[in-house]
């Protein structure tokens, strides 16, 4: 096999959500001397500019109605730098690129990692059965599938994608060399305005149908008539940003739900949290999740998607059924009562998250993927 391996990675690129944070950590943790990477995206934005400051080259595809959508420029860049590996994330990443190394005569291995339930990620029925029905015609022009979690592989299954073509390599997070300590809250409770005896339950997630966000206020609703002494930041903005606000005024709770946007600082100000909440309906394999408990912060989040793959509840976190405000209420009522269980469970769940959730450990299993394709027949 030709070296150093060509890896072309194409990705949306238009937010820096879960996907674009797990591409750039695998390309910053590549081996350089085996590896050359190069990155594609639809957008230039805050993904395209990090990938460039980690020094690898990037290309923002043209995306009018003249350019196809992105396909003539892939196609040039996929004659130009012959890449061995295509690797593809999300659903227009995926049309796109398998559309020009089709037409191209297939010269690169074609794999894609799946990060989400895209019926959950499209609540319009026209653009699940649009995206589902192109997904599947493609299907063959996939090599290889990557899922985040067990739970999406079961899914992938029962739909029909052949066991040989998939393999579940888990979602990681940079981590630095010694795990967090206690960080002092006095940036986040200046930023929400409240004193030290308030208890802080943040959300880290995009203001999106999937995440459940309406469960969780419905849950607020329940724990501020039992107690006042407690409040909750939410990271994230989203189509739903004006209906939740709304919703929380509907509810009496506006006063408690601080609505902060998306925000560059949340590295620092995720470790000030007494407790983590992310009440989604579906997950591939969240980030959000792997980084609360590497920073330390108890995690209470619903029982889907890979989330029960990170999370052994009562152990290193609480997981809760989806939907299920009283369940939400329960557990983290549980959690702002008693502050020595949310420092054991932070403890537990630090301590797993360097164990078993790695970069090192996602770049291995993943360019082994690469070189068992590459491989010669024998």
């Amino acid at each position: 096999m030709e070296k150093p391996i060509r890896v072309l990675y194409l990705i949306g690129g238009g937010e820096f959500g879960g996907a674009e944070q797990h591409l750039l950590g695998l390309v910053n943790y590549l081996d350089t001397h085996g590896f050359h990477p190069q990155v594609a995206a639809f957008y230039e934005g805050e993904f395209a500019k990090r990938v460039r400051e980690l020094g690898i080259p990037t290309t923002v595809l043209h995306s009018d109605a003249k350019s196809m959508g992105g396909l003539n420029p892939l196609q040039d860049l996929i004659r130009d730098w012959r890449p061995h590996v295509i690797h593809t994330h999300g659903v227009r990443a995926n049309m796109i690129g398998r559309l020009a190394n089709k037409s191209q005569g297939y010269p690169a291995k074609s794999v894609t990692t799946v990060h989400s339930n895209l019926a959950l990620d499209y609540p319009q029925a026209w653009k699940r059965t649009l995206f589902g029905t192109f997904e599947k015609i493609t299907w063959p022009y996939v090599d290889h599938f990557i899922l985040v979690s067990h739970a999406m592989k079961d899914d992938f299954l029962q739909i029909g994608l052949p066991e040989a073509k998939m393999s579940v390599i888990h979602n990681a997070i940079e981590l630095p060399d010694e795990p967090v300590e206690h960080v002092p809250q006095t940036s986040l409770r200046k930023l929400i305005g409240v004193g030290d005896d308030v208890t802080i339950v943040g959300t880290v997630a995009r203001l999106h149908p999937v995440k459940g966000h309406t469960y969780l206020l419905k849950a607020i609703q329940k724990i501020v008539q039992e107690r006042q002494d407690v409040v909750f930041p939410w990271f994230g903005d989203g189509d739903l940003f004006d209906e939740l606000q709304a919703e929380a005024k509907e509810l009496g709770v506006e006063q408690y739900v601080r609505f902060l946007g998306f925000r560059k600082d949340i590295p620092d100000l995720l470790p000030q949290l007494d407790v983590f909440c992310l009440p989604s309906l579906s997950e591939g394999l969240s980030l959000s999740i792997l980084e609360a408990l590497a920073v330390g912060a108890p995690v209470v989040t619903t029982a889907v998607g890979g989330s029960p793959e990170v999370i052994t509840s009562g152990e290193d976190g609480l997981l809760v059924p989806a939907g299920d405000p009283q369940a939400l209420y329960e557990s983290i009522c549980l959690l702002v009562k008693n502050k020595e269980r949310r420092l054991e469970l932070a403890r537990a769940g630090q301590e797993m998250v360097y164990r078993r959730f790695t970069m090192r450990r996602l770049v291995d299993e993943t360019t082994k993927v690469y070189k068992d394709l590459l491989e010669p027949t024998k």
